[in-house]
């Protein structure tokens, strides 16, 4: 409320100046700044009241960096409890231990999977590419990481997206080029490429705010 008046008092004590000078863009790019955030609606709301395992997988593009598939899977975990996308969620401890104990895990079905955790829907997670490094040699740190996601129903299938059975493709998330060669780099780099991930994945699923994108006035 405080910032609507504010950008209406603003508006008009700058009034004549942005008429005199035919300031349009000026006037536009204050209007943006002070407005309140846009209201995003979820792409796709999971049935409520459910267990939900996120399974984060990399069986197409194994990966030798087994925290990743760790800490994306504990914050998409938090990011469903949170937001009440999922009324339970499987602790990824219990997803390693099937695997530990299961020889052929890899030729289970995602709902499979799920059905041996007791969940009601999975959450699957496909990394498609990951790298701390650009190349492993080099002293040069610079996160990537690329997932396909889909919501699958242990029961029924596939629940979203229903129009492509490989999944939802993210928008990659990167972290700058630094130098180092302690193993701190890799643990900043995994937390914070998970973090980012989950972030986007699980705002997927619930109606959410985000700032409106302005730029600076001409």
């Amino acid at each position: 409320m405080r910032r609507c008046l504010l950008a209406t008092a603003l508006a008009v004590l700058l009034a004549p100046l942005l008429l005199s000078h035919c300031s349009c863009a000026v006037f536009a790019w204050l209007a943006a700044t002070f407005s309140p955030p846009e209201k995003v609606e979820a792409q796709f709301r999971p049935p409520a009241d459910k267990t939900m395992l996120v399974f984060v997988d990399d069986i197409l593009n194994p990966v030798d960096h087994e925290p990743i598939k760790i800490e994306l899977t504990h914050r998409l975990n938090e990011h469903l409890s949170a937001n009440k996308v999922a009324a339970r969620t499987v602790p990824y401890d219990r997803l390693a231990d099937l695997i530990a104990s299961t020889p052929n895990f890899n030729l289970l079905a995602i709902s499979e999977v799920g059905q041996k955790l007791g969940a009601d829907l999975v959450l699957y997670v496909q990394i498609d590419e990951f790298a701390l490094k650009d190349k492993a040699a080099t002293q040069l740190w610079h996160g990537n990481l690329e997932a396909t996601v889909r919501v699958v129903d242990v029961t029924k299938g596939r629940l979203w997206p229903r129009n492509r059975p490989a999944g939802h493709s993210m928008p990659p998330v990167e972290t700058p080029t630094a130098t180092g060669s302690s193993d701190t780099n890799a643990e900043e780099i995994t937390h914070t490429l998970a973090a980012m991930m989950a972030d986007q994945i699980a705002k997927l699923f619930y109606k959410h705010e985000v700032p409106h994108k302005v730029g600076r006035p001409k």
